[in-house]
């Protein structure tokens, strides 16, 4: 009996890397939205800052302060102070250089918002996932610098204030940095790394070889 040889090929598509990558995009998102408030944070958003002294009625925010009336004399009201950098020594270590620094909040949400829509075009076009990998490593690396600048700054502001019985307390601010840094360090750097490495070889052939009747040889090839 003549032998003969038959090819079929079927090809594939995974889909688990682009739910991945989306997935990666949905939570640099939350991330980047609590950078955000944080950034706008008092004065810009009154209810929102990293560290609120009752005794005097003061909040701090990323770029500037709100005081009540014990502090400006003032019986009603609130008197506000914006700037990149801001003085208030000897509670808030570092002075003007290293609230100043707090900038790297705003820098955080920015390169996120970036990561988002990069990850998103990256769940369509593997191409680009090399750069949405990187740029989320960056946002990343930024998100750990402001996670250390804030808890160094007011959680050494936050003990001398209630050394000096200012009855200092945390406020959503402070929440919300370390939050979006766990977010980004703990989910969305390994849903990206996951994803993009699953996603290089998008995809799979399978070819089914027949030699005879009696010998089947089936070779999977990834491309």
């Amino acid at each position: 009996m003549a032998s003969h040889t038959n090819y079929d090929t079927t090809t594939t598509r995974r889909s688990r890397a682009p739910l991945l990558l989306g997935l990666a995009a949905f939570s640099i998102l939350i991330a980047t939205v609590f950078f955000w408030l944080s950034a706008f944070s008092t004065p810009f958003i009154k209810s929102i800052h990293y560290i609120h002294t009752r005794e005097n009625d003061v909040r701090y925010g990323n770029f500037g302060w709100c005081a009540g009336a014990p502090l400006n004399g003032l019986i009603l009201g609130r008197k506000c102070h914006q700037h990149v950098g801001y003085d208030f020594k000897p509670w808030l270590p570092g002075g003007k250089s290293a609230t100043g620094a707090l900038i790297f909040v705003a820098l955080t949400a920015a390169f996120g918002s970036l990561s988002f829509f990069s990850l998103l075009h990256s769940a369509t076009n593997i191409a680009s996932g090399a750069a949405s990998f990187g740029l989320t490593l960056f946002t990343t690396l930024l998100a750990t610098i402001s996670f250390f600048l804030v808890t160094i700054i007011f959680g050494t502001g936050h003990r001398r204030f209630n050394h000096d019985n200012l009855d200092a307390h945390y406020g959503a601010a402070f929440v919300l940095v370390i939050l979006g840094w766990l977010i980004l360090l703990l989910v969305t750097v390994p849903l990206v790394f996951l994803g993009w490495f699953k996603n290089r070889r998008q995809r799979t052939t399978k070819a089914t070889i027949r030699a005879d009747t009696n010998h089947t040889t089936n070779v999977t090839i990834r491309a």
